[in-house]
């Protein structure tokens, strides 16, 4: 059991003002990835690596690819076997037509008790949270068993480069626990949905729009495709049902794209068209059998396109080649995540909350994919994600962070390293 005490000696080294002005400063970078605006998480790495070198972590920085590089925030708090990772991201998303914004994307403006900027709530003021608990465990001089990690990554709103490097240069190999820092409203979430992204090429043949026999459109194809990926959506939402955390698996046709590149003319029927998909998975559903059915549905969409024109030909009496092909590719394959709640590190950001709100945690689960996804699929790491934030926020215009939530978020992440990593709990 650990005492009053020592919980206490943790949470006063809390200070909410240093919270709020490393949010700021972080929130004041523009991290957005934009090679041509000369834009990159670089900058904000730097200001990570710089404020971690003053509080006596070791740091390392490693350039993930060009201009996008990790900061790894290591702290050896005690012998013992566990390593807990604490994991936030320097990139940002656009922050679209600025005019649209009624406060500076980039000023890290305060109003009332919130902080408004690109990045406030996802997640710079997470990140900060994670730092900040970090520091004060070590200004507090409690006992603790094991090591704390602090992977502040990039490009996690992209393709993860940044999780992966981390993974690939062995940072992962001793981590035996991981909370992500990402805004879920105070919510311990213990599963995310899974995330399949497929793109389906249509090629057919390129003619003159007046003289649509010359060629073969591939407009009924995308038709069929978007058609079927809805009954998918529907046969999934039957077979695996409503997920209590997650809610429903999804198949979203996002892009519909005819030429595949270049201008689109009123006269002119392409000669290739795409659809790219954005499917959501709940841990009931499989995704090789998703893949499966996808190539299944690519066959059949293309024989059963092919067979309508060879009847509307002979009903014409036409001859012309009926040749068509589609392209399914796999562009990205997260797996679910699914924490048992026995797992230590669950029952520590129970605790932790429990002790912070004073009545009992609300579980959740993440609707997209995290970095942690990487963690858990190819680490086998148990990841638990919460963090301050409206999860309705992130990615909209005059996204904001309440800054009383973040305060807390910074204590339940210090404590949930303290109840995790304390020697009795570590042993």
């Amino acid at each position: 059991m650990i005492s009053e005490d020592t919980i206490q000696r943790v949470l006063q080294e809390i200070k909410p003002e240093e919270l709020v002005e490393l949010t700021a400063q972080l929130v004041r970078i523009n991290s957005v990835w934009d090679p041509e605006a000369g834009t990159s998480e670089a900058a904000a790495a730097t200001k990570v690596a710089e404020w971690a070198h003053r509080e006596g972590f070791q740091v390392r920085q490693e350039e993930v690819v060009p201009g996008r590089p990790n900061v790894i925030v290591t702290w050896l708090a005690g012998p013992g076997p566990r390593c807990l990772m604490f994991e936030g991201h320097t990139d940002v998303v656009t922050p679209g037509d600025v005019s649209a914004w009624r406060y500076d994307p980039f000023g890290a403006e305060i109003v009332g008790r919130r902080m408004y900027g690109r990045g406030t709530c996802d997640t710079k003021g997470n990140l900060a949270a994670m730092l900040i608990a970090m520091a004060a465990l070590k200004r507090a001089g409690v006992p603790l068993g094991g090591t704390i990690v602090g992977g502040v990554l990039c490009d996690e709103e992209d393709q993860m480069q940044g999780v992966q490097d981390f993974i690939r240069r062995g940072y992962a190999d001793g981590v035996t626990a991981a909370v992500i820092g990402e805004p879920q409203d105070g919510m311990i979430c213990c599963s995310q949905k899974g995330a399949l992204r497929a793109r389906m090429t249509v090629t057919g043949r390129m003619s003159h729009g007046a003289m649509p026999l010359a060629g073969l459109n591939t407009a009924p194809a995308l038709a069929r495709i978007i058609d079927g990926l809805h009954s998918l959506e529907d046969s999934a939402a039957q077979a695996s049902g409503r997920d209590p955390y997650l809610g429903w698996p999804s198949f979203t046709p996002t892009v519909i794209q005819a030429p595949k590149s270049g201008p689109p003319q009123l006269n002119v029927i392409p000669a290739e068209a795409l659809v790219l998909a954005d499917i959501r998975t709940v841990p009931a559903q499989s995704h090789p059998e998703i893949i499966a059915a996808l190539r299944q549905l690519m066959d059949t969409v293309s024989q059963r396109v092919q067979e309508d024109y060879a009847a509307y030909d002979r009903q014409l009496e036409v001859e012309r080649s009926r040749e068509l092909n589609i392209r399914l590719e796999i562009l990205t394959d997260r797996p679910c995540t699914l924490t048992d709640r026995r797992e230590p590190v669950v029952r520590a950001a129970h605790e932790a909350t429990r002790t912070i709100w004073g009545g009992e945690p609300v579980y959740g689960g993440v609707l997209g994919a995290t970095d942690g996804t990487f963690l858990w699929a190819q680490k086998q790491i148990p990841i638990v994600t919460m963090g301050a934030g409206d999860r309705l926020v992130p990615h909209q215009v005059d996204e904001w962070v309440d800054l009383d939530q973040l305060a807390d978020t910074a204590r339940i992440y210090a404590l949930t390293a303290l109840f995790y990593l304390h020697p009795k709990e570590a042993a």
